[in-house]
């Protein structure tokens, strides 16, 4: 109790005692014209000297003091308790915490186990580890409807036969294999995809925004700052639907354990064909064999119907690659259901190829050098996921990353400017004010492209499996915030988000793309071909320019293949200090033929691009010799596509189911190979070693 109180306590006391003297003293001389004085008046005196004596006094207050004790005393401990009560509250506070805290962590341990465990088998229940049992039991209440499909009817019948037990053991043990494969990507699909999926429905024209007006070439410095990339506008209520269902997944896929052994494993090259992208495949598996490459390939099949068992027989007898049917793999259901269209099939084979280690290769998209060794690169190796440069800069919006809980820094890269200015002024500037893509935490202003991958489906499962999802939902939900109107949409650029969501190593290949292709007769340029890298003599040549750089005592950031000036002097000087120690220069590794693919069928679709037959498409021969070599790459890979016309495609129904005539088009591109024969400077163009091409 503070002495204030106690004093006003006291006081009160007092006041009460005074007023009951006076009290006294105003009875005995009130002074009333009809009172008289007597001769008692010294009694009178007599009797106020006692009243006003101090033994009367401290008789009185002691009167009063012990009538009001209980309530002095209530006042006295209520003003105790409030000044000490949070002193004494702390002091009970760090008792208990000393003597019971051990005790209170081990019991909250336990029950964030038991929730914890709680959450973790929900998941697990519907993951492989318990789909083992019931396997069986699955195959027998659906054997009916895979009897539709030809290797299941295979297997009936050779279960049927008198055949060895071993026999009957090892096809019984393929099918179980089947089957727990099939199961696994309905769980992955259905348990975690689909169930996650957002809950509002497709993006509305407002909430698109207007396209990005204009997106520039990684090679060309700009600065698209936070607020230039904030096209995208969603409500709260649609903001929070993305967040929590990608939340959810994420959460489902961080307890996901590894995928079991047998879903995937081993080394190998995947590509996406069906229909008349069989063309396209043929002539690129071609190449791929060519160049010396051993590895087995698979070749995706979207659907039973584009699947064309004497087409795939030629794949496999010639070249060691296998058609799989990714309607075959998941079930028609659910293909059905998930209603997926061109780019988001291609992922989706990714998930359900039987490889670990997966390099792959769209089917017009020819390498120059066997693609094998992708998978022992440093580059690969320090990362297990391989990716290429597109051209464009990378336009995902922030509101993407917001959804994500990836949370941009300061500045770290330099992208937005140019190699001359100086970056000292650039990372002091507002981080508003910057390249969103140069600020820490975030993926670089370089964004990629899906020709070429390779990756370890092993390691990246996770990521993976979030990338399918924004695919899944790409059109109708989350492209839009990965491209904002800048060109190409589709798969190319989800990657990247999904590995820095679970913060996954990757490598984008250090040399940035171009494109080839030809002039017109009236002076315009048609570009046709987008030009890729080798990571590992792009990894030597930008390790010796940094090199370079520090002894400049310039900024290591500086990139040497900037479109300006100032870097091509720069790496004139480079060049020319390092004299016979200068470095290979970077190797182009793959032509990724698309505008017209180097494809029989859509060469001779009369709504192609432009008549392709009329010219040659890589350019003049000699106009890219200092980048590809002096191989004749265009007349070599339309000797392939003739042999594919002529010969390797030799099924009549699916010739039908195209609607050419193979007649028509093999003569249309033999006559287009004279065409390229009349002016090639290449006398090895017809050598081939490893493939035969003549019919």
């Amino acid at each position: 109790m503070s002495l204030g109180r106690l004093a006003a306590s006291r006081v009160s006391v007092a006041a009460a005692v005074a007023v009951v003297i006076l009290l006294n003293i105003a009875i005995f001389s009130r002074s009333d014209s009809n009172v008289y004085t007597n001769a008692a008046d010294a009694g009178l005196e007599s009797g106020l000297d006692a009243l006003t004596s101090n033994e009367y006094t401290e008789s009185l207050r002691k009167g009063l003091l012990e009538a009001h004790k209980e309530t002095v005393l209530d006042q006295i401990k209520a003003d105790l308790a409030k000044a000490h009560e949070q002193q004494f509250l702390e002091e009970l506070r760090q008792k208990v915490k000393k003597e019971h805290e051990q005790n209170m962590i081990r019991q909250l341990q336990k029950q964030l186990d038991r929730d914890f465990t709680q959450s973790y088998y929900t998941l697990k229940n519907k993951h492989y580890d318990l789909f083992q049992s019931l396997q069986g039991k699955y195959y027998e209440e659906n054997k009916d409807q895979f009897k539709e499909f030809e290797i299941f009817a295979a297997v009936d019948a050779a279960l049927g036969v008198d055949s060895s037990s071993e026999l009957k053991s090892k096809v019984r043990e393929k099918l179980e294999k089947s089957m727990s494969r099939k199961e696994y990507f309905r769980f992955v699909l259905e348990d975690l995809i689909v169930k996650n999926a957002p809950n509002m429905g497709p993006l509305t024209k407002e909430e698109l925004g207007d396209d990005l007006k204009y997106c520039a070439w990684v090679t060309s410095p700009v600065i698209y700052d936070r607020n230039k990339l904030d096209i995208v506008k969603f409500s709260s209520e649609r903001f929070h639907d993305f967040q929590k269902n990608h939340d959810n997944l994420v959460n489902s896929l961080r307890l996901l354990s590894y995928p079991p052994s047998h879903i995937f494993s081993g080394d190998g090259i995947v590509l996406s064909a069906g229909g008349a992208y069989f063309a396209g495949a043929f002539v690129t598996i071609a190449q791929i064999r060519e160049t010396g490459s051993k590895l087995p390939i698979e070749v995706m099949i979207n659907t039973q119907e584009e699947y064309d068992a004497q087409l795939c027989s030629t794949l496999e007898n010639t070249f060691n690659a296998r058609c799989v049917v990714i309607e075959n793999e998941i079930g028609n259901e659910m293909l059905t259901k998930l209603k997926l269209t061109k780019f988001q099939l291609k992922i989706l084979g990714l998930l359900v190829t039987s490889f670990e280690n997966v390099i792959a290769i769209d089917a017009d998209n020819l390498p120059l050098s066997n693609p094998d060794k992708l998978l022992s690169t440093p580059q690969y190796l320090s990362t297990k996921f391989l990716l290429w440069p597109d051209l464009w800069q990378r336009t995902i919006s922030p509101t993407y990353y917001n959804i994500a809980r990836i949370s941009p820094g300061m500045p770290v890269r330099r992208y937005g400017i140019p190699n001359d200015e100086d970056g000292k002024d650039y990372f002091s500037r507002n981080p508003g004010s910057v390249h969103f893509h140069d600020r820490e935490g975030l993926p670089s202003a370089v964004s990629t492209e899906t020709g070429q991958m390779v990756f370890s489906k092993r390691e990246h499962f996770r990521a993976l499996y979030l990338s399918l999802y924004y695919n899944v939902y790409g059109a109708s939900h989350y492209w839009r915030m990965f491209y904002q109107g800048s060109p190409g949409e589709g798969d190319r650029d989800t990657f990247v988000p999904a590995l820095h969501v679970f913060n996954e190593p990757y490598h984008v290949v250090d040399r940035s793309t171009w494109l080839a292709g030809f002039d017109e007769k009236s002076g315009r340029f048609q570009e046709t071909t987008i030009v890729q890298y080798d990571p590992l003599t792009s990894a030597g040549f930008v390790k010796e320019w940094k090199k370079f750089l520090a002894k400049k005592g310039k900024d290591l950031r500086l990139l040497f293949d900037q479109n300006n000036d100032h870097t091509r002097g720069l790496l004139e000087e480079f060049q020319n200090e390092m004299g016979q120690d200068l470095p290979p220069l970077p190797e182009v590794m793959f032509l990724h033929v698309h505008r017209p693919k180097i494809n029989p069928v859509l060469e001779t679709d009369p709504k192609g691009y432009f008549d392709c037959f009329q010219q040659r498409n890589l350019g003049l021969p000699g106009r890219y010799t200092d980048h590809f070599g002096k191989t004749d790459w265009e007349l070599r890979f339309n000797l392939i596509s003739r042999w594919a016309a002529c010969k390797g495609l030799s099924s009549p129904a699916w010739w039908d189911s195209v609607k050419r005539d193979q007649t028509k088009v093999c003569q249309a591109v033999s006559d287009y190979v004279k065409f390229l024969e009349k002016d090639s400077k290449d006398p090895k163009a017809h050598e081939f070693k490893n493939i035969v091409v003549n019919f």
